[in-house]
């Protein structure tokens, strides 16, 4: 009797074995034929390459990734947050990559893996029409600059001597503040600076620099070099048959 328990029992243990194989295998193969996806990180607040209309993100930023994902089979999660914590949440994981007209600095390089540049501009510097107090890189000691934070615009104002830097997370807050007299001048990107400059007519240039670094795509650092590769790929193929001239034009970023 004992003996032909134990052979039951042995009977059974293969047969919930077996069946611990089999659903192991289903889950793999479902894993298998997932979509994939990539996380994307931006701040929508960066027009032309980044903003948000009728509830909706569009851009250059937005159309070119789309294209590359496109291409290479990736369907886009879309992770809107503020820019400074942009790079944070690429280390954590918590985004797979990050467009958003961020220069690829060397500072930057230490921390993150840029894909080619795609977009070269400059820098500009803004002040109220009228306020001749404001004139050079000079003029501003003492002088109250805003800038958006965490962006090469406030490494820019911190270089400069006797400046009083006022970083805000919103691009449209250091535009309110400078309207409303509260900073005296504010750093922007050049094609960006004159989006906004549309909508605050009484905003002008007095300073413009090149930049050092171009924009590009942020992947972790080391962790995904194949998909860097591929990515610059798709961005030279776009140069190559003109789509990404298309992207300029609908933009006005061709100058």
């Amino acid at each position: 009797m004992k003996k032909i328990i134990l052979i039951m029992a042995v009977l059974m243990m293969g047969i919930l074995s077996c069946g611990k194989k089999e659903e192991t295998k289903g889950n793999s193969e479902n894993k298998a034929g997932e979509e994939k996806v990539l996380r994307v990180g931006l701040n929508a607040v960066f027009a032309p390459f980044e903003y948000i209309e009728d509830g909706e993100i569009k851009g250059f930023d937005i159309d070119l990734i789309n294209e590359i994902s496109k291409n290479l089979g990736y369907k886009l999660e879309i992770i809107d947050q503020s820019f400074d914590g942009l790079i944070p949440a690429l280390k954590a994981g918590k985004i797979d990559l990050i467009i958003s007209g961020m220069s690829a600095t060397e500072e930057r390089k230490k921390s993150v893996d840029f894909t080619d540049e795609y977009f070269m501009s400059t820098q500009v510097y803004l002040r109220k029409k009228g306020n001749s107090q404001v004139n050079s890189i000079e003029s501003l000691s003492g002088k109250r600059i805003g800038v958006q934070l965490g962006t090469i615009q406030e490494i820019e104002a911190k270089s400069i001597q006797g400046a009083i830097v006022v970083p805000n997370e919103s691009t449209v807050n250091v535009i309110m503040e400078l309207n409303s007299g509260k900073i005296d001048a504010i750093i922007l990107e050049n094609i960006v600076a004159l989006e906004y400059m549309k909508k605050n007519p009484e905003l002008e240039i007095f300073f413009e620099k090149k930049l050092d670094a171009g924009m590009a795509i942020a992947f972790d650092k080391d962790k995904h070099p194949d998909l860097v590769k591929k990515f610059n790929e798709e961005i030279k193929k776009m140069k190559e048959n003109g789509k990404y001239d298309e992207l300029l034009n609908k933009y006005g970023l061709k100058y």
